[in-house]
């Protein structure tokens, strides 16, 4: 089985776009119109009040995604290993991580879950030596996607 969450991925980071492009819009209304007169009679807010507002909430829309650790994720379970692309969906330190496992060194899987995080971790085994990959994210994965995830896993696991 083979899959990726391109599409989540493409539609979190145009979202963010869309966003972005609408904040400055109404930042750029705020200074240009006459809304702020408006918006100061009727509710009482300054202009620079409601900017700060609006730049807030866009960044906690930002953090959100961060907080949560939404990461692109590619699974390949054809042929004769097991292959797992990831890389965090951030503006700085979206470390590129790829792991390429055996089928017959494939030892077990746990799915930790503690909101709004769910990540995979993987263990291996080498010999007599069992070690473990780093976590992946897995919270950006459709509900089918996560599920067919898990079953492939299952099938591999020797615990």
């Amino acid at each position: 089985m083979k899959f990726d969450n391109q599409d989540t991925v493409y539609g979190i980071h145009s979202l963010k776009l869309v966003l972005a492009v609408v904040v400055v819009v109404i930042i750029l209304l705020m200074y240009l119109t006459s809304i702020p007169d408006f918006i100061e009679n009727q509710l009482g807010i300054s202009q620079n009040w409601v900017i700060a507002i609006i730049v807030l909430l866009y960044l906690m829309f930002f953090g959100y995604f961060i907080w949560m650790d939404a990461a692109f994720v590619s699974y390949n379970d054809e042929g004769n290993k097991l292959v797992i692309r990831t890389f965090k969906l951030r503006p700085w330190g979206g470390k590129k991580i790829s792991m390429e496992i055996p089928h017959s060194e494939f030892y077990k899987y746990e799915i930790v879950s503690r909101w709004p995080k769910k990540q995979l971790h993987i263990w291996v085994k080498k010999g007599n030596q069992i070690m473990k990959y780093p976590p992946v994210s897995v919270v950006s994965l459709t509900a089918e996607q996560f599920q067919n995830m898990e079953n492939s896993l299952k099938q591999l696991s020797k615990v």
